[in-house]
């Protein structure tokens, strides 16, 4: 990770007053990143300098022909990250529903989990520390979609009043990040650096596309006509040659490899 300047400002939760123009100018670095680990140890620093605890990058960009490539940039707990990917819970997260119709920042309250599903979810996240927050959805010219939140692992009136003081460099700092991480996206496009996939049997690309139209086991089973165990056989191969857990995840990277 690119290395912070001794000069760089810190901000603890609920500290004094943001000093607008260090930050503006601390904002402006964004532009710099080449890399993205550079852009992740920014927004790290970024986000707690405007007194947040941890944050959450995820853009979705146009790769070549009709694929699609994503990118997410976090420094939640590493157990809620493989938790989160592997029970799929992006499906059923308000955040990510709310980003993908509104450009309106969406500070987070126990409301949004309208369903048991989501309930459970809450849980879960509260569980790893995120209590309050707010997401920033972000879209650019290009086409590309994305979303920047920000958490605390503290809630009540004063977090609340904290996210409100705070909201207006949100949307700022959302769009830089983006704007950088599409730079990053585009020069590994363009040096060749998109990951060409694995290489798949026949029959484990047939299960792949039927897996990415949202068909089940059992309907592919009867599409394929194979076994529901040759299904599962099949799926298995593809999360060990895509080196992931879930379904779900296989599916992202082979719309980032241009395999879908």
């Amino acid at each position: 990770m690119m290395k912070l300047s001794d000069e760089a400002i810190h901000r603890e939760p609920h500290a004094s007053p943001l000093d607008s123009s260090k930050f503006l100018s601390n904002v402006m670095r964004l532009n710099d990143c080449n890399t993205s680990a550079e852009l992740h140890a920014e927004l790290q620093h970024l986000s707690r300098v405007l007194g947040f605890d941890s944050f959450l990058y995820g853009g979705r960009f146009r790769g070549t022909g009709s694929a699609k490539v994503e990118k997410i940039e976090s420094n939640y707990d590493a157990d809620w990250r493989r938790e989160y990917d592997k029970l799929e819970y992006a499906s059923i997260d308000p955040t990510v529903a709310h980003s993908l119709v509104s450009l309106v920042p969406f500070i987070w309250s126990d409301q949004m989990y309208g369903n048991v599903s989501q309930q459970a979810f809450r849980e879960e996240a509260h569980h790893y520390g995120l209590l309050t927050g707010v997401t920033f959805p972000i879209q650019n010219k290009e086409g590309g979609v994305a979303m920047l939140s920000l958490a605390m692992s503290s809630k009540g009136s004063e977090a609340r009043g904290h996210i409100r003081e705070m909201l207006m460099w949100g949307p700022l700092l959302a769009t830089l990040a983006h704007e950088a991480m599409s730079k990053i996206v585009k020069n590994g496009l363009k040096n060749g650096r998109e990951a060409a996939g694995p290489r798949l049997t026949k029959r484990e690309n047939d299960v792949l596309q039927w897996i990415a139209a949202g068909k089940s086991t059992w309907e592919i089973s009867r599409v394929l006509c194979i076994s529901e165990h040759g299904v599962i056989h099949h799926v298995r191969n593809l999360l060990h040659k895509f080196d992931v857990t879930s379904r779900h995840q296989a599916v992202l990277k082979a719309l980032s490899s241009g395999l879908i």
